[in-house]
């Protein structure tokens, strides 16, 4: 058994630090980023728990040979809907198969998610509910009654405290420590079948998250991070597209719960800091790189968005 349990200040820090299971995360609300992780992996079985006090937009590729799903511990859905997020509020997520996969995540957000191997779920599942999970390669809702929600947040976490406190008990042999994890293993993948098996529990039928909102605000963000558009405005941007502005400025809204500009700005911000983290090159260079040719601007912004100045984010965590 693996685990490991750790709080960061700095986002980026708090992308890399899940292992294979490769990310970047960019923070779009003011202010110093919170964030913990809670991380357990098993045999066939892996549950990793965030908390993050600011909203961040996650993008990542799910990772090889696992069929994974998410459930909410807290989530603020006021801002966006789980339509254009990509993630539910009030149900369980299923995570796409092997497959990129970004979401805008609010404020004071806290999840779980689960990934269990492919292969053991494949002798579990049947045919047809095993050929469609892995077939899907966009996110799926699957809407639960509160009651259902609560009881599984309340199931993950006892299963959680377990695992952490099994491994610290001097008492109990290795024999007993593994018979032990295995019997919370099999709980947790029990408790994953009965969401995959909606026949016999009841829960509704998964339903296809994200839409053309989401999809322009990802054209966008990959557009920005790209050599091409790194230095772009948001016209440079309605040109280079051909997104009309009102079209552009109407997802972001919709997806995001920001502007263009906003979103934007934050986007060239992270990839500033992570130069910034990554490389030798002057503060002033790499602000140039993501075109913020006013040095005092560029200051200012990055302290609104961080909570401190360039020179002092290298100082910290370069």
């Amino acid at each position: 058994m693996f685990s490991q349990s750790a709080v960061f200040d700095d986002v980026n820090q708090h992308a890399h630090s899940l292992q294979n299971w490769p990310q970047e995360y960019t923070q779009l609300s003011s202010g110093r980023f919170e964030g913990f992780l809670e991380d357990i992996q098993l045999d066939s079985v892996r549950v990793f728990r965030e908390r993050m006090k600011q909203k961040v937009v996650q993008n990542t590729h799910t990772p090889t040979g696992k069929i994974s799903l998410m459930i909410p511990h807290h989530m603020n859905a006021s801002d966006t809907s789980d339509q254009a997020r990509q993630i539910m509020a009030d149900g369980v997520t299923l995570l796409p198969y092997e497959s990129d996969f970004a979401f805008v995540g609010p404020a004071e957000l806290d999840y779980s998610v689960i990934a269990v191997d492919q292969q053991r779920l494949s002798q579990l599942l049947s045919p047809e509910t095993y050929s469609r999970l892995i077939g899907f390669n966009k996110s799926h809702g699957v809407k639960t009654d509160p009651c259902t929600l609560t009881r599984l947040r309340h199931h993950l976490a006892f299963f959680l405290q377990e695992l952490s406190s099994i491994s610290e008990n001097p008492a109990l042999s290795e024999y007993q420590i593994q018979q032990q994890i295995k019997a919370i293993e099999d709980q947790i993948i029990l408790m994953v079948l009965a969401i995959y098996d909606t026949k016999e529990t009841g829960i509704s039928h998964p339903k296809r998250l994200g839409n053309q909102h989401n999809y322009i605000v990802q054209r966008c963000h990959d557009y920005v991070t790209s050599s091409d558009g790194s230095c772009a405005s948001v016209v440079d941007i309605c040109e280079s597209l051909h997104i009309p502005h009102r079209t552009l400025n109407y997802s972001f809204h919709k997806a995001t719960g920001t502007s263009p500009m906003q979103y934007l700005r934050a986007v060239k911000l992270n990839a500033a800091r992570r130069e910034l983290l990554q490389t030798g090159l002057s503060i002033t260079d790499i602000a140039a790189n993501y075109g913020f040719f006013h040095m005092g601007y560029f200051s200012q912004e990055y302290r609104r968005l961080f909570g401190e100045t360039p020179s002092i984010t290298r100082k910290l965590y370069a």
